[in-house]
């Protein structure tokens, strides 16, 4: 279950670009965390919400739906200055669904994620879940494409999810351009104040075709 795909869509048609040299920082204080990135992107909020507000009509049953209330989505944004750039962040609030999520449930969790988005283009192409560690946060990653028809374009993507406290918290990162997503991979995350690696090893990235 996850909004994301809703917010690709809603992406598509109302980004607009804004780019302006230097960077933003999304900070989080349920999540210790601080999330730089590229200010050519712009956010936008109404956008997510409109997402969440899709993924709730949508599900059916209560657990379904109190599950959903679980979900927020603390950054979206877009930038479309040089073909389709996107950057998700989904929060699952452990606290709020009952019970923490496992490190053992990232693979999955960012298979789904990344999966169901590029669905709405295509049938999707993905690899396997990676593991892996982000300043002792246990994490997940993988990438894949898929081919859309109704935008005469391919889509690449890479999904990144990882445990903070009784959260998960997953990235998502979708271009029109392959060769975009390694700068997106890149961009900093800093818990606590401590020294901000890469969200994601550039070993990683998915291989682009010349």
């Amino acid at each position: 279950m996850s909004p994301l795909p809703a917010t690709v869509a809603l992406f598509l048609i109302a980004a607009q670009s804004l780019a302006t040299p230097g960077s933003s920082t999304a900070h989080s204080d349920a999540l210790h965390l601080d999330y730089t990135y590229s200010s050519a992107f712009k956010t936008m909020p109404a956008v997510g919400d409109q997402a969440l507000q899709s993924e709730k009509d949508k599900a059916t049953g209560a657990v379904a739906k109190a599950a959903v209330s679980c979900i927020s989505l603390p950054l979206v944004a877009t930038d479309s200055s040089n073909g389709f750039r996107m950057i998700s962040i989904m929060r699952l609030d452990g606290t709020c669904l009952g019970r923490p999520t496992t490190s053992a449930e990232l693979g999955a969790l960012a298979t789904t994620s990344l999966t169901d988005s590029l669905k709405r283009f295509g049938d999707p192409q993905t690899g396997a879940a990676t593991y892996f560690q982000v300043s002792d946060h246990s994490a997940a990653v993988l990438s894949g494409s898929v081919v859309s028809e109704k935008y005469g374009a391919t889509f690449y993507g890479t999904a990144a999810c990882l445990i903070q406290g009784t959260d998960a918290v997953c990235w998502e990162f979708l271009a029109s351009h392959c060769s975009a997503l390694p700068e997106l991979m890149a961009y900093p995350i800093a818990f606590d104040g401590q020294p901000p690696p890469p969200l994601i090893p550039a070993k990683f990235a998915q291989a682009c075709k010349p």
